[in-house]
């Protein structure tokens, strides 16, 4: 394939059948989008190929990096990133183009569609979808926590009950809880719904704040 007319392209996904399937739609037939310089599960080995362009999915299992810093990682290394997902999670992608992604592509999308945006990110546009303007419209807000109630929110999402959280933090339960309904009612207050400790868990996750670093 010539080489100079399309760019290089990196494939991170975490599902093989996926990857292979994106790969042949992008680098085969007589009419490539791009030329492949990986295929893989890791941002961080793809970013040592210096891709073009980087087709990144938004989810890639435990254990991954934040979506906005694989995003970040990738342009460091001079890639134009395109994300895509069978899932559309509104709070991520929107962390990802604030981190400088510059558009969105649903795996349910088609091959045209893909090429277009394939096409648009290499010339260092942004593709705006309708799918990535939905996504963009109903991305709910993130509630800003005190730092205290950070700390209550961190301990209760690892696991530890209200007692222990409350005795890790030198305080009464009865403030412990004071703390945890406040983070409640601050996430109920952006629309989002976050009762129950598994819900919390999966909000506070979303947002990047069960990270140490945070």
């Amino acid at each position: 394939m010539a080489n100079s007319s399309v760019p290089s392209i990196a494939i991170i996904d975490d599902h093989e059948l996926v990857r292979e399937g994106l790969a042949s739609l992008i680098a085969g037939g007589e009419a490539p989008v791009g030329r492949l310089v990986y295929c893989g599960v890791s941002p961080n080995d793809a970013a040592a190929h210096s891709p073009q362009i980087a087709l990144l999915d938004v989810d890639l299992g435990p254990g991954s990096a934040r979506l906005a810093d694989s995003v970040t990682e990738l342009m460091q290394a001079g890639a134009r990133v395109l994300l895509i997902s069978a899932f559309e999670d509104a709070v991520a992608v929107r962390a990802a183009m604030t981190a400088g992604a510059l558009g969105f592509v649903p795996k349910r999308a088609s091959v045209d569609v893909l090429r277009e945006a394939l096409e648009t990110v290499a010339a260092g546009e942004f593709y705006l979808s309708v799918d990535l303007a939905a996504i963009l419209a109903s991305a709910a807000e993130s509630p800003e926590l005190s730092p205290r109630e950070l700390d209550v929110l961190r301990l209760y999402a690892s696991g530890l009950k209200l007692t222990a959280v409350a005795n890790q933090l030198g305080i009464s339960p009865h403030t412990a809880k004071e703390y945890l309904d406040r983070v409640r009612s601050k996430y109920a207050l952006v629309g989002r719904t976050a009762r129950t400790r598994t819900e919390l868990y999966v909000e506070a996750n979303r947002d990047g704040l069960l990270e140490s670093g945070r």
